[in-house]
């Protein structure tokens, strides 16, 4: 067996300079500068409404009405956090982690960048508007139907996000240097086994996430022990999508492709019978997913993507293509595809399973 891994030089799934560079600089016009323009009027505008408002205001409605007070400054803080600083951040990490595989996830998270800030402006203009003049915060109206309003226009300048940027077409995922695996006759079983894991960038995201979950919890806790199932939720939900995606066991043999979470669940399995094809890649999440995790991307295909660098492509009949990152990822692609080619004269040669961790 032959196992380089080495990619091949040149890199298909880059896409054109001129085609890139026009990509980038629309998508940076999309997601940082109109949100840029729009929350510096949103700002102006709360700044010289900010007199009239009153002290404390009405920062929060629920069900019942106004049930959480702040100082009126709150609002002008929302304006650029949510309404700049939130839409920057995630077209500044779109355009890093794509770099020159661009493709529709990364058009799309810059729209929604676009959506976000208008969100922003509608939530936080018609609560202060509806304030404005009133000597007691509670006699704020409810605020239901601004709401619906702010998700209409965080829908539609989604839409004009993406219809304004270019339709970049991205190539098929660069193969790496294919590996020779004699053929698996008859009768012979040989198993590959390895490990996919989440990059060390993904972690100390997700542990910074987990982290902000536990203080925000930690606060709402002794503030507002009635709301305290809100974020003690949303930890458990964090929690559990960490373990059930940090890591996955991904085994080759006769019985297929089996990629399976190391708590058990989620797992997929793609038998035999249902290969078409299979190859290795070098897969950009980012580029090509939009981010980590298990994902499905604009282009019709699922992703198991953890990490940059190697993955095992399979074509699968009936269903969505499966991506899977995972070191030796050729020596993977290289046993199901003998499996699929096996007859029963080829000579038979016993060989262990391969383990990479």
């Amino acid at each position: 067996m032959n196992d380089r891994t080495d990619p091949v030089t040149q890199d298909v799934t880059a896409v054109p300079t001129q085609e890139l560079r026009r990509a980038r600089l629309i998508a940076l016009v999309v997601g940082v500068v109109l949100p840029l323009l729009l929350s510096g009027v949103v700002t102006l505008l709360i700044l010289s409404w900010l007199p009239e408002l009153p002290s404390p205001a009405v920062t929060h409605w629920g069900p019942s009405g106004p049930d959480g007070y702040g100082p009126p400054a709150t609002f002008v803080w929302m304006a650029v956090l949510l309404g700049l600083v939130l839409p920057a951040t995630m077209t500044a990490v779109t355009l890093l982690g794509v770099r020159d595989h661009w493709g529709g996830a990364a058009r799309l998270l810059a729209a929604m960048a676009l959506g976000i800030s208008g969100l922003s402006a509608v939530i936080v203009l018609s609560a202060v508007g509806m304030q404005r003049g009133l000597a007691d915060a509670s006699r704020a109206p409810d605020a239901g139907w601004w709401m619906v309003g702010a998700f209409a226009v965080f829908v539609v300048l989604i839409g004009v996000g993406w219809l304004v940027q270019p339709h970049v077409r991205p190539a098929p995922a660069a193969p790496l240097q294919p590996v020779h695996i004699d053929s698996i006759a008859r009768g012979e079983r040989v198993v590959w086994l390895a490990t996919a894991s989440l990059s060390r960038p993904a972690v100390i995201l997700v542990s910074l996430i987990v982290v902000l979950v536990v203080g925000v919890t930690a606060v709402m806790a002794i503030r507002f022990t009635d709301r305290m199932w809100i974020p003690a939720l949303t930890l458990l939900l964090v929690g559990v999508a960490f373990a059930t995606s940090a890591s996955f066991r991904v085994r080759v043999g006769p019985g297929g492709l089996l990629v399976r979470s190391m708590v058990g669940f989620p797992r997929v399995h793609v038998p035999l019978d249902d290969v078409v094809s299979v190859r290795a890649v070098d897969c950009n999440p980012f580029g090509e997913f939009g981010g980590f995790g298990w994902r499905l991307g604009l282009d019709g295909r699922t992703g198991i993507v953890l990490r940059r660098g190697p993955a095992i492509e399979v074509e699968r009949r009936g269903r969505r293509p499966l991506v899977v990152t995972v070191d030796g990822a050729a020596v993977g692609a290289a046993v199901l595809r003998a499996y699929l080619d096996r007859t029963p004269t080829t000579a038979v040669r016993e060989e262990g399973g391969t383990d990479h961790d």
